[in-house]
């Protein structure tokens, strides 16, 4: 299958890490340099243009969402029958339907996860959306390449990501706040008790692999959380 990828970016670059060697991937990026790079380190084609993309028949896009929008209007202007996969979490279904023109066939797929974790080979969950119908298919069947797809409503992955990020800042914040009050400034120590044993607790939370120490903790805050909503 031969599938274009527009945008080399921070999710677009591991997004064709992954799909390189599955499919036959092109990609396209306004950044030349970055997306020769991209090229020769995963051994993939390249177009000079997004009419080129359009000639592919199917093309990911993995770009802000304000880039997104400009894509598909120059996909409305060139007028060739394509199907496009917009993976920006801030695009909207139906603000893609709004705009596409009705040779062009917008779906998303939006991932619950973060470029880091599957760069290192965590697999995303992705949710696929379940409209248009004719579409879905050839979607999946790209994205299980990927992670865990589940066809559903796209457009609740910018609640899903939103609380979780901002929930995980939240707790970065206060990891910081407190061990300053207890007189701990460094900030390598700082970092690692963030980013190390305050994120791998949260890992091993989500995969059930709490320790039990840590179990008690969980069964304590749940306690607390009990009692303030009575």
């Amino acid at each position: 299958m031969k599938v274009g990828l527009v945008g080399i970016g921070r999710m677009g670059r591991v997004l064709a890490g992954v799909l390189a060697g599955q499919v036959d991937l092109v990609i396209f990026d306004r950044n030349i340099e970055r997306v020769e790079k991209a090229a020769e380190e995963l051994s993939v084609s390249t177009v000079g243009s997004l009419g080129e993309m359009a000639e592919l028949g199917i093309v990911i896009l993995a770009l802000p969402d304000s880039e997104v929008v400009s894509c598909i209007k120059v996909f409305n202007d060139i007028g060739k029958n394509v199907t496009v996969i917009n993976i920006a979490t801030n695009a909207s279904q139906d603000m893609l339907n709004s705009i596409a023109d009705s040779h062009v066939k917008c779906i998303c797929a939006k991932f619950i996860g973060h470029a880091g974790e599957i760069a290192l080979g965590h697999s995303p969950v992705i949710i696929v959306n379940q409209f248009p119908v004719e579409v879905v298919a050839q979607t999946v069947e790209i994205f299980q390449l990927v992670g865990q797809v589940i066809v559903g409503k796209a457009d609740l992955v910018y609640t899903i990501n939103t609380v979780a990020a901002q929930k995980a800042i939240e707790a970065g914040v206060a990891i910081e706040g407190v061990l300053k009050q207890k007189g701990i400034s460094d900030p390598g120590i700082i970092k690692s008790a963030i980013g190390q044993v305050a994120a791998g607790v949260m890992k091993s939370y989500a995969d059930g692999t709490l320790g039990p120490f840590a179990r008690e903790i969980v069964q304590s805050v749940k306690h607390k959380n009990e009692t303030k909503s009575l």
